[in-house]
């Protein structure tokens, strides 16, 4: 039986395509051996995930989603599509299976590529919440900086208003704040980690992605291998 490994956004809102793009940004995990992604919208979470309180109001959500898919043979695991990691700590306490926050996940992944770490959000008034979160894992000194696009989720559906946004937000990072790897400090935005590391000749990391292959790897070696299903018992 194939198991799949939960995606959760665990925001309510529809009408931002991030579950849908969430899916988009791990196709190419499409073929992995025993073990593929469900990308999962939580209908109890907030209605959108801008500050410290929305992150509170998330935790719920993705604890009582871990408690009913911890014994389920079929679920392999589990990501917090949500980069302040709601949850994520309360929710390893129900389940032997991997759960992975974006948000940690991403900034390991960025300093795995560089010195210095900058991060991109999408709403404004993002900095306090990433700074925090920065602190809490001990990283301040290897954060160059934040840059908030001061946009609405909505607005991930539209790549034209994003580019030039993310463009200007790096350049600064890299320029003015000394990073040397650009951190998307969000969901939904895997499919302008390319054309931006190219733009500004720098590693960029979607976090969700860094999330998953983390988890993948982690499930994949739990897998029995080809030698231990032929061995005779």
């Amino acid at each position: 039986m194939k198991q799949h490994i939960h995606v959760l956004n665990a925001s309510s809102r529809s009408d931002t395509g991030i579950t849908e793009a969430l899916a988009e940004s791990l196709s190419w995990t499409q073929g992995a051996p025993g073990v593929g992604f469900r990308c999962l919208t939580l209908a109890d979470g907030p209605a959108g995930i801008s500050t410290a309180r929305d992150s509170a109001r998330a935790a719920p959500a993705v604890i009582a989603h871990v408690e009913a898919h911890a014994d389920d043979p079929g679920c392999a695991g589990f990501i917090v599509a949500c980069f302040s990691d709601p949850g994520v700590i309360e929710a390893r306490e129900a389940t032997a299976k991997p759960v992975v926050g974006i948000g940690a996940a991403g900034m390991f992944s960025a300093l795995s590529l560089g010195e210095r770490f900058g991060t991109i959000g999408v709403s404004v008034g993002s900095e306090r919440k990433v700074g925090r979160q920065v602190r809490q894992l001990g990283l301040a000194g290897v954060w160059a900086g934040h840059r908030a696009l001061g946009l609405d989720y909505a607005d991930l559906q539209h790549p034209d208003r994003l580019e030039q946004a993310l463009l200007r937000a790096g350049g600064e990072l890299c320029a003015s704040d000394g990073a040397d790897v650009i951190l998307f400090a969000g969901a939904g935005l895997g499919h302008h980690v390319g054309p931006l590391s190219r733009a500004l000749n720098v590693p960029v990391v979607d976090p969700t992605q860094a999330a998953a292959g983390i988890v993948l790897a982690t499930v994949q070696a739990t897998l029995p291998s080809a030698v231990e299903k032929e061995t005779p018992r």
